[in-house]
């Protein structure tokens, strides 16, 4: 075979392979933006009292287009959504899946006139609010609050989570330096808001396993790598 019979044979390969491409994605093509395809309905939870617009808007919009870019704006429509799962109910259904991002504490900050209440949740937004809730309560009377203060704030209280105890019975008041908890006749002074899970677990086990009328401070051992307690109780 010379080589003009060559090139001839590699050109008619070339177009033959070029053609069934070009077949696959006009059939792809069609396939995805077919109005079989195209969204009609979409199912969601109506009771969490969220805001759907952005959702609502992908409706004509092809099933297999959506994708967790579409969620972006719902997230900032509904800063308590921790997390949305698309589901695709063939050929047509939308289904979504919500999860609520939890309440952990009712914050009640003194420094402003008048003071200002709000729900802090675990994905850490920030809600007014004037309701407190079986939440554990946090005052803060005076300032500032350094960067991270919250991120502590909720790590203490998942750590919390983890012992039988009511968190509705527990509160703490921040007064600029140290953290005092208060769970009936117990006080516990933790120091600076630092290191704040650690803590929780000795909390949590003095509130849960050894009754204390009277005052526990949370310190470091002297090499600084653990913590203790030391107790007061009458």
């Amino acid at each position: 075979m010379d080589y003009g019979q060559i090139e001839r044979q590699t050109f008619r390969t070339y177009l033959v392979f070029s053609g069934v491409i070009l077949f696959l994605l006009l059939a792809s093509f069609s396939y995805v933006f077919s109005s079989t395809y195209r969204i009609s309905e979409i199912l969601y939870n109506e009771e969490h009292g969220l805001d759907f617009s952005s959702l609502n808007k992908l409706i004509g919009t092809s099933i297999w287009l959506v994708s967790d870019e579409f969620s972006e704006e719902f997230y900032m429509d509904n800063p308590t959504v921790e997390k949305i799962v698309l589901f695709r109910k063939m050929p047509t259904t939308l289904e979504i899946d919500v999860t609520l991002s939890e309440e952990l504490a009712f914050i009640n900050d003194a420094r402003q006139k008048p003071p200002q209440s709000f729900i802090l949740y675990k994905n850490l937004y920030r809600k007014p609010s004037n309701r407190n809730l079986d939440l554990m309560r946090l005052s803060i009377t005076n300032g500032p609050v350094e960067a991270g203060f919250f991120e502590e704030i909720v790590t203490f209280v998942l750590t919390l989570k983890k012992y039988p105890i009511n968190l509705s019975n527990v509160s703490l008041i921040h007064d600029g330096k140290e953290i005092e908890v208060s769970h009936f006749e117990t006080s516990i002074d933790l120091g600076s808001p630092v290191d704040l899970a650690r803590k929780g677990t000795l909390v949590g086990y003095y509130i849960s396993e050894t009754a204390c009328d009277g005052d526990i401070t949370i310190v470091y051992t002297e090499d600084g790598k653990n913590l203790k307690g030391v107790r007061n109780c009458k």
